[in-house]
């Protein structure tokens, strides 16, 4: 087959590695795959196969002229859906495989053009096709189960400078509930969002995110603590995050917890991901060691495999990428009983907090350290419970699967 996959960008967060592992995994099942991203800032040499819609700063100043200095509220951006129609055509694309297609590459009404073209699976990563504007609806009041008539969060990412969610809701009520579309989600969660949703009762399979868990080992944790100069008797605490200021992130919580710990000098935190004002004071009453960015899968699993317990404080997640890597790495997770985490973290692999909030999340951590064997079996059993349910092999089955059924016509 001959797929297509859209997406926004190629590198920043979990939906462009979930876009990597379906483009690199289908090429080497053989078939002819092409990428096509709205952007790329890593300056580095792109795979074979991808391509860059606005790839200079003329190019990009040239979006931002087209989309109204990038307003989030475009229901047609001609020079992308043109370059997409033709490539189509031009590669005889079998199956389209939109992720991310929202900060203005591609419009509302573009997605039901598309549709009408080529065949097209849309994974949504979050909320975007089913809200007003916005893809993650932190602090709404679930506004955007009934309309979003009225936003009071106009500044969640993709932000709007005034509120004409209303009528952007109504544009993909008309466009996205056509059924030449079939939707995929990454939880029984966000499944469960949508079955919620205007876009109810329409094709919708969940297929978890994965990774290649032969890529991900289980390392001796005494060498790789040597190797870094962290003793081996600490008990780690493992925190990372791209952006720890955004309050979904929940970083609030953590610092909660840790502040309220009876002895926090027993405990070392490792911190991985962008620099915080908030960390750097942490450090006047808790042990802390910063790696900053990981930029390899070395150093992330190093990173794992050095921390006892990986603490994901999100509160708002449509999956959760770092936490299945930290139990791949044979490292179990505390997490909030929100969104999906629980399914996937529970009490036989990992410690779910009672609820959302820092004195929960110190008992967690507490509770984890609190036997140090049973810690360790709770890793071997992150470990198992990637294998069977998170594995890149089980992914692109399940893909592979409805894009030969999409390309054959076939409805489900």
């Amino acid at each position: 087959m001959n797929i297509l996959y859209l997406n926004t960008t190629y590198q920043c967060g979990g939906a462009e590695k979930v876009t990597s592992q379906l483009f690199q995994g289908m090429k080497k099942r053989g078939h002819q795959v092409y990428q096509i991203v709205s952007y790329d800032l890593s300056n580095a040499k792109l795979p074979e196969g991808i391509h860059v819609l606005y790839p200079t700063l003329p190019m990009r100043l040239f979006n931002r002229l087209i989309t109204d200095n990038h307003g989030n509220r475009s229901l047609h951006i001609w020079y992308s859906l043109r370059y997409i129609r033709a490539f189509i055509k031009k590669h005889q694309i079998d199956v389209v495989h939109l992720n991310n297609p929202h900060d203005n590459f591609l419009g509302i009404r573009d997605i039901k053009e598309l549709a009408e073209l080529c065949p097209l699976v849309w994974t949504l990563h979050d909320f975007w096709a089913l809200t007003g504007h916005c893809a993650s609806p932190y602090g709404c009041r679930d506004l955007w189960k009934e309309g979003c008539t009225v936003c009071g969060c106009l500044g969640n990412y993709p932000a709007l400078r005034k509120d004409v969610a209303g009528a952007l809701f109504r544009e993909k009520q008309t466009a996205f509930r056509s059924h030449k579309i079939t939707y995929t989600v990454p939880s029984g969660w966000l499944k469960h969002q949508f079955e919620s949703s205007h876009l109810k009762g329409l094709d919708c399979f969940c297929i978890y995110n994965s990774l290649d868990t032969g890529n991900w080992n289980v390392l001796e944790k005494e060498k790789v603590r040597e190797k870094y100069g962290i003793c081996r008797e600490e008990k780690v605490i493992g925190f990372i995050a791209a952006d720890p200021e955004k309050k979904l992130k929940g970083m609030d919580h953590l610092l909660g917890a840790l502040a309220k710990l009876p002895n926090p000098k027993e405990y070392l935190l490792l911190l991985a991901g962008k620099e915080s004002p908030a960390l750097q004071n942490l450090e006047k009453t808790f042990r802390v060691r910063r790696l900053g960015y990981l930029h390899t899968r070395r150093e992330l699993n190093e990173f794992y495999a050095m921390a006892d317990l990986l603490v994901n404080p999100s509160v708002y997640d449509t999956f959760g990428l770092t936490t299945i890597e930290a139990m791949a790495c044979g490292t179990p997770a505390a997490v909030f009983p929100v969104c999906a985490m629980p399914e996937m973290v529970d009490d036989t692999c990992g410690f779910l907090a009672s609820q959302v909030g820092a004195e929960a999340l110190k008992d967690a951590i507490e509770q984890a350290f609190a036997d140090p064997k049973e810690l360790k079996r709770k890793g071997q059993r992150s470990r198992e419970k990637v294998e069977r349910l998170f594995s890149e092999e089980k992914m692109l089955d399940q893909f592979e699967e409805l894009y030969k059924k999409r390309a054959a016509g076939k409805r489900f």
